[in-house]
């Protein structure tokens, strides 16, 4: 769960159109692999083929592309953090061994990539783009991880009292938490999300909580009571959600099924109220 470390691995880059994945890292991600991975980096996200050979498993198809777009050359280090369903944030480091985080992008390898899809608007701050999340294929409620990349966006603008909204083709409702939802491990979802969203069977979806970390979580379709499942009672675990507490969803890609989760809590309520009682 939250205590859980995420598997890490570092490596040499070497130049060529494909990248190995070290050998002794490969029996962690072979269970998760459907031939296709993501790699965050720079604030966006990148579709990468694997493949596998007699040699090993293989970054291929995109990898290259992605390298070229962020101006990378032979002999950085690259530093992988895996956060499950074949999610990988990369940090980079350059020759004199400091991290990279100003990238010399090349916008030419950015066009016409099927390797590199965005989506707008969820900036940290600001109206950076993002891309997409893996489609959550070969993934059922028994095998659900919980992948972590960036990032969240604000609270701003959200009215505490209205139920739900969809303005500007922005789809937003809100959850209280009950007792229910921590001791079953489940949450709800309003059918008419459901139908916004297309979100008309089961299959795993991913929200991205207020600490930027990314959880995949079972959706469970049905007409009567569509819900969050498998999943659901560790993001609840890991965010100390307590019961009066105030989930807010925000639909980011309704392609991938990602939603941001703000948390508005209980506790801080009460103490506001407290103190305006008090004076």
């Amino acid at each position: 769960m939250s205590g859980t470390p995420r598997l890490e691995f570092i490596k040499v880059l070497l130049s060529g159109s494909r990248f190995r994945i070290p050998s002794a890292f490969v029996g962690h991600v072979i269970d998760d692999n459907h031939g296709k991975a993501m790699i965050f980096l720079a604030d966006k996200f990148w579709h990468i083929k694997v493949q596998k050979t007699e040699e090993g498993l293989f970054f291929t198809d995109g990898w290259e592309e992605m390298i070229k777009a962020h101006g990378l050359s032979e002999g950085c280090i690259l530093s992988f953090c895996y956060e499950g369903n074949m999610v990988f944030t990369l940090k980079v480091f350059g020759h004199d061994a400091c991290r990279i985080n100003n990238f010399s992008i090349n916008s030419e390898g950015f066009k016409n990539r099927k390797a590199y899809v965005e989506f707008n608007g969820i900036g940290e701050g600001s109206n950076s783009s993002l891309g997409q999340i893996p489609s959550a294929n070969n993934c059922d409620e028994t095998n659900v991880a919980s992948p972590s990349v960036p990032p969240a966006h604000s609270l701003s603008g959200i009215k505490s009292e209205d139920e739900t909204s969809c303005t500007k083709n922005v789809i937003r409702y809100k959850k209280k938490i009950h007792k229910t939802n921590l001791v079953h491990g489940r949450i709800g979802v309003p059918l008419w999300v459901c139908t916004s969203t297309g979100l008309k069977s089961s299959h795993c979806v991913t929200i991205r909580g207020p600490d930027r970390r990314l959880w995949t979580v079972f959706f469970s379709y049905s007409p009567q009571t569509p819900r969050l499942g498998k999943g659901w009672s560790e993001f609840s675990e890991h965010h100390k959600l307590e019961i009066g507490d105030l989930c807010i969803f925000t639909h980011v890609s309704k392609r991938d099924n990602l939603f941001d989760v703000q948390i508005k809590r209980m506790s801080n309520e009460r103490a506001s109220t407290s103190y305006e009682d008090e004076v």
